[in-house]
């Protein structure tokens, strides 16, 4: 294969002598087509094609090596195969696989392709430096892959973008006051991001702004165990209590304690999605 194939093929991470300039291929990727060459496999037009797709798409670096970590291969082969699952309409299998992997995957600032000044604006945006920022970008990413951290960060990273912090933290805080999520789920979401519980009602209010609200969902949810909320962080009243209590045919104090656990696993709005009728107020 042609070291302009090669480039073609691997990115701009190609290890390959093109008019003389050296560009560089992470070592698993050399290995594989190494190891294709040594046997004389030519990649396919099909290989080729899938991989093109998954170039143009919104998954990276990152989420290749945590497919080829799930389907136990090199990262090369992995773009490959998201590059499939792209052309059949099976993304939804692809974010599985990366979703899997959390925790087992690590992946760094330079697998993300940002420069100084995404640096610069996610370091203003959590308060700290820009390798304090980097760091942060990286262990997120470690847990929501390429695709995932690009989406989450958004509108921080892309000045032009609607929900950019510059836009104002008051209208955010307003758009989380007007929706079902309550002071517990803005503790959980600021034990996910490292901020304050007014910073991460800000986060909630931007995510809402961008329909992506099922990203705040999977912040509250991943604290389940580890943030736990009081009766007062409920938003729930006597009547409430008094309601629960029918419901659940406890005391109220047994259900002001029963709903409080409740709430810190599923947060404000999970509570009110799944005990909704019970609450219902006129």
């Amino acid at each position: 294969m042609s070291a302009l194939a090669l480039v073609s093929l691997f990115g701009a991470t190609a290890e390959a002598e093109v008019e003389g300039a050296a560009i560089a291929l992470p070592e698993a990727e050399m290995s594989a087509i190494l190891a294709a060459s040594s046997v004389g496999m030519a990649f396919s037009q099909d290989t080729a094609a899938q991989v093109d797709l998954f170039f143009a798409s919104d998954y990276g670096y990152c989420d290749a090596r945590k497919v080829a970590h799930v389907w136990n291969t090199d990262p090369f082969s992995a773009k490959a195969i998201i590059g499939g699952k792209i052309a059949n309409g099976l993304t939804s299998l692809v974010d599985a696989d990366i979703a899997s992997t959390a925790g087992r995957v690590s992946c760094d600032w330079g697998e993300l392709g940002l420069g100084w000044d995404q640096a610069l604006a996610l370091a203003t945006y959590w308060g700290g430096s820009p390798g304090e920022a980097k760091a942060k970008a990286g262990v997120i990413a470690s847990d929501l892959g390429h695709k995932g951290f690009m989406r989450t960060m958004a509108h921080v990273l892309d000045p032009s973008h609607p929900q950019n912090p510059a836009g104002g933290d008051e209208a955010y805080q307003q758009m989380f006051f007007n929706s079902d999520y309550g002071y517990c789920d803005a503790l959980k979401v600021a034990h996910v991001w490292g901020t304050d519980v007014g910073s991460a009602k800000t986060v909630i209010g931007q995510k809402i702004a961008g329909g992506i609200t099922d990203l705040v969902d999977v912040d509250i949810a991943s604290t389940a165990a580890s943030v736990q909320c009081s009766w007062v962080d409920t938003g729930l009243d006597y009547t409430d209590a008094s309601n629960l209590a029918d419901f659940w045919g406890v005391s109220v104090g047994e259900a002001k304690i029963k709903a409080t656990a409740y709430t810190s696993e599923w947060g404000n709005r999970g509570f009110f999605e799944r005990l909704g009728s019970v609450l219902a107020r006129g």
